[in-house]
């Protein structure tokens, strides 16, 4: 059960900035996970590609594994004819490992283990914590002897066919939760790709191609800039043959959305005859847009004097899209899709840094929804989702483009109300918004339900406030107090000073349930 919040610090303190701070260890631990796949994910790229056999392949991955510590035991096997598991690559203790492989088809069913589950199935398995009782008892059970925590077992296809099995253990119960598994089942396709790509280029070797000309696009230029050769490679990415760049030029593959300071900078290094690396949107030949990491090396005879360029080429829209996702679910609500409190803090210090600059007023509106608690007791906290994702769409609707709507966890919502007058027009943009949100919301084809707005508003610029801070607070008590004043308010909303005025002790503790007890779904 999660304790009181505790008063707030005496005048002259500055709070807390945090109202969650057992949440934000969680999410440090996440995204350091996050980070470590990642990094896994970027070596993976780096050090596998000219690995002479593809054992030394799965050997590296396992070795990249623990030295990234994204596991800290890492083993690939498969089943030889007659269903027992053949190492393939291990790191860590092989005696561990070896130790909780187990026939396809074990005589009892106690005996079998998720590596046999698998390999039938050929979908992953994650037990972040594990289980006491259950199934895989036995198997549970060598763990434990050997202090793990949690195992992941994921299939590793080759081609179309089912070909190996990878194993992790770590003894961190929460390894494998959430974006990790995702990142982790990305990491492992890239290990797939790498492993097919392998089997090409032994193909490839055997009419002379090289297996790094056919992972990198390359191109051949001159001082001039003049395309004197392109690889396969570089064909399969862009789709453009030799004879076109040849007579187009490389500012084909240029388009509306490449970064023109870009193409200034790769201008500069080759006048300069410099080295560049970077990133900038280029177009295939149908039209399609990809992220190119380019490389330009520039090459020089004995006597120093330029000669050529050689670009390599590397198409990193997958990577790219998956720091947007990441970027993007950091900064939003999974629920609503509205902002969440790490993007609220930053808008709410760029719209106080705006309304101080420009002698504006800003309203922060600290939002509860009343009879919001029966509908997740009557019907089930997936019909108390559909009102939650009901209700921050009204919100955003009902919103002027210049105001903001953020969902802070449970039914708490915050509004920053920006660019009006007086109070009166506030008032107006208030009773639009409850208009809105009130209107009854249809959970499931036969069941209707309402719920109501509680709202605590806080003025800045406010003599009292000074920081975010005791913003969100004051907006927070003058919540308490139109909550306590339910039955009998004659608006849904209560102003700071209106708070102080008609409940004193709203002002000396927040409310009880207030965003550190309440409902922690995100």
């Amino acid at each position: 059960m999660t304790p009181p919040p505790a008063d707030p610090p005496p005048d002259g303190q500055r709070p807390r900035r945090s109202l969650f701070p057992w949440r934000e260890g969680q999410a440090n631990a996440a995204v350091q996970r996050q980070r470590q796949l990642m990094s896994l994910r970027a070596a993976l790229a780096l050090q596998m590609v000219q690995s002479p056999r593809d054992l030394d392949i799965l050997q590296q991955f396992c070795e990249l594994v623990l030295q990234h510590k994204v596991a800290e035991h890492a083993w690939i096997g498969r089943p030889d004819a007659e269903g027992s598991f053949q190492t393939l690559a291990v790191a860590g203790s092989r005696s561990i490992l070896s130790s909780l492989s187990a026939p396809l088809n074990a005589p009892d069913a106690q005996e079998s283990t998720p590596i046999a589950l698998v390999w039938h199935d050929q979908k992953p398995y994650y037990s972040p914590a594990l289980p006491a009782t259950g199934a895989f008892t036995a198997w549970y059970a060598q763990l434990r002897q050997y202090r793990m925590q949690s195992a992941a077992v994921l299939p590793l296809p080759r081609g179309p066919q089912n070909w190996a099995l990878l194993l992790l253990l770590h003894r961190d119960p929460e390894a494998w939760t959430g974006d990790s598994q995702m990142l982790l089942e990305g990491v492992v396709r890239g290990l797939s790709d790498i492993l097919e790509d392998w089997d090409t280029q032994q193909r490839q070797m055997v009419l002379g191609a090289a297996l790094k000309s056919a992972l990198e696009g390359v191109v051949l230029c001159d001082v001039q800039r003049r395309v004197l050769y392109v690889n396969q490679s570089s064909f399969l990415m862009t789709g453009y043959h030799q004879d076109e760049l040849q007579r187009h030029g490389m500012s084909v593959l240029q388009g509306p959305e490449t970064d023109i300071q870009e193409l200034a900078r790769i201008d500069r290094a080759l006048a300069e005859g410099n080295f560049y690396d970077g990133r900038l949107i280029n177009y295939r030949r149908d039209g399609e847009t990809f992220w190119n990491h380019l490389s330009i090396v520039p090459i020089r005879n004995r006597n120093g004097e330029l000669t050529h360029f050689v670009g390599i080429q590397r198409d990193v829209s997958r990577e790219i899209q998956l720091l947007e996702q990441l970027e993007y679910e950091s900064r939003h609500d999974r629920l609503t899709g509205l902002a969440n409190r790490r993007a609220l803090d930053d808008e709410l210090e760029v719209a106080m840094a705006r309304a101080g600059r420009n002698g504006t007023q800003l309203a922060l509106c600290m939002i509860d929804l009343d009879h919001f608690k029966p509908v997740n007791d009557l019907f089930g906290h997936e019909a108390g989702d559909v009102v939650l994702k009901v209700v921050g769409r009204r919100l955003r609707d009902a919103l002027r483009r210049t105001d903001y709507v953020a969902r802070l966890g449970g039914d708490e919502f915050v509004l920053l109300i920006e660019g009006y007058h007086n109070l009166e027009e506030l008032g107006l943009i208030l009773s639009k918004i409850e208009a809105v949100v009130n209107d009854p919301v249809q959970i499931r084809p036969d069941t209707v339900v309402g719920v109501r707005l509680s709202m605590g508003v806080c003025i800045y610029p406010h003599p009292r406030v000074k920081d975010m801070a005791d913003l969100l607070r004051f907006a927070d008590q003058a919540l308490y107090a139109s909550k306590a004043r339910k039955t009998t308010r004659q608006r849904y909303w209560v102003l700071f000073d209106e708070a102080l005025t008609a409940l004193p002790d709203a002002a000396a503790k927040p409310r009880r349930g207030s965003r550190s007890q309440r409902d922690p779904r995100p």
